[in-house]
This record gives C-alpha cells, structure tokens and sequence, in this order.
C-alpha cells in the first residue's frame, strides 16, 4: 500500500512539474511572438533549470539567442537540442546549427550541418539551397586564400637609403667645390700642353 502511494505522489510530482514546464515554456514563446528576445531565453533558462533534458527548451532557446546575433551560444543549443530520435525535429536544429555557422563564417562546418539536416530531410529547399551557397561561399574564400598567401610570400622591393636621403646643402656645396677645383686642374692641364705646343721664336 505504500510503496503504491509512494508510486502516486512521484507520478503527481512529475505531472505537476511536466504543468509548469510547459507553462514556462508558453511564457517564453509569448515573449519571443511579441519580439521580446531577451525575456524570451530567459523563460527557456528556467525550463531548463528544471529539465536539462528538455531539447524543446534548447532550440527555444538557440532561436531567441540567434535573434541577438549571439550565434556562439545559438549553435551550442542547437547541437544539444539536435541530440534526439526525432528525425524532423533533428534535421530542424541542425539547420538552425548550420545558419549559425555561416553567421560566424564557419562554412566547413555549416556545410556538414546542412548536409546532416538534408540527410534527415531530403525534400527541404531551404536546406538545399543554403547548403550550395556555404559552398559557393567557402570556395570564394578558398581561391582568395592562396593569392593573399602570394602577396604575402612576395620579397619587398629594397628601397635604395642614399635615395630616400635629400641632398642638404653642405654636400652640395662641397660637390660643387670638387667640381670647381677638377675644372681648375683641367685648364691648368690644357694650358700647360699649348704653351708646349707653340713654335720656338725666330731670333
């Protein structure tokens, strides 16, 4: 007789508590209808504070968490929330795990999350065309890769130092008198061979 009592205040315990999940669980789809975000995931934190398991409330969650462009966090909750038996529920989460992906620029991953979802749901557009345009996507960035690699590789031209120096006027004016002293020496040089060059005088 006890252990039957016993057995009815665990079904009426789980009941009530299964109640008021799933009325947590309304408050917050309510507040995400209207909008409201924030409020929206704090409602799905509750429902998961008293059932960790509850993958409804993860991918809740994950959307109200994507709608604040926090998609760190958003993708961790669909990966939790994908973890189930349901095959169209699954193929849902690893969508939304996919579209997460893409936000963060992680298109290897995002194409292996849309091919999972399109594995569990073949007939989804969404999904298929999503999943082309994160591979067009990765391989833009894939081509892009090498060339900057190319740039990078590339030896820098040596810039000449004595080119980058301005001539102050000091070396100016001591080229100038070099200048002045080899013309100097030159006259004298030309000078000297026509004095050698004129006939002797007749006496």
């Amino acid at each position: 007789m006890k252990l039957l009592l016993t057995i009815i205040y665990v079904l009426c315990f789980q009941l009530l508590e299964a109640q008021e999940v799933n009325v947590i669980v309304k408050d917050g789809n309510d507040a995400y209808k209207k909008g409201d975000y924030k409020n929206a995931a704090e409602f799905y934190k509750k429902v998961l504070g008293k059932d960790a398991k509850n993958s409804t409330a993860k991918f809740n969650l994950a959307n109200a968490l994507q709608k604040q462009s926090n998609f760190t966090d958003a993708e961790k909750y669909y990966e939790e929330a994908a973890d189930v038996n349901d095959a169209g529920f699954k193929a849902k989460a690893l969508y939304n795990k996919g579209l997460s992906q893409v936000q963060q620029q992680k298109l290897t991953e995002a194409v292996e999350a849309f091919k999972q979802s399109l594995t569990l749901a073949p007939d989804d557009n969404d999904t298929r065309e999503n999943l082309q345009r994160a591979i067009n996507e990765l391989k833009k960035k894939q081509q892009s890769q090498p060339q900057q690699q190319d740039k990078k590789d590339q030896p820098k031209p040596k810039q000449d130092k004595n080119n980058n120096k301005k001539p102050n006027k000091e070396m100016m004016e001591q080229k100038f008198n070099e200048l002045r002293d080899k013309e100097k020496q030159l006259q004298k040089m030309l000078q000297k061979k026509i004095n050698m060059e004129q006939p002797d005088k007749d006496w």
